[in-house]
């Protein structure tokens, strides 16, 4: 971890790391239909809360784009894939 934190910490590893986080942002995030009942997508205030926590933790200006990705990539605590410790045994009740 050293190792990393020293070569992200200097000017060609920031520009490699910019380069990476980049390449996450350059696909458009495309909204799914709301179901009924549940808003078309987050809130703005949440998304400037959102702005301003991201810019204060990575230390540089995110944009509302930026942030916007990263919300709407975010799947709900309630939604499940199908995977995961609950799909092993469904109609169990959990240890």
């Amino acid at each position: 971890m050293q190792r990393v934190a020293a070569y992200y910490g200097d000017e060609d590893g920031k520009v490699k790391k910019r380069i990476q986080n980049g390449k996450r942002t350059a696909a458009k995030v495309e909204v799914a239909p709301a179901a009924s009942g549940a808003e078309a997508g987050p809130s703005e205030a949440m998304v400037k809360h959102a702005q301003r926590v991201v810019s204060a933790i990575e230390g540089r200006r995110v944009s509302r784009e930026e942030v916007l990705a990263l919300l709407l990539r975010q799947r709900s605590m309630g939604e499940s894939a199908g995977g995961g410790y609950d799909a092993a045994r469904p109609d169990e009740r959990p240890p």
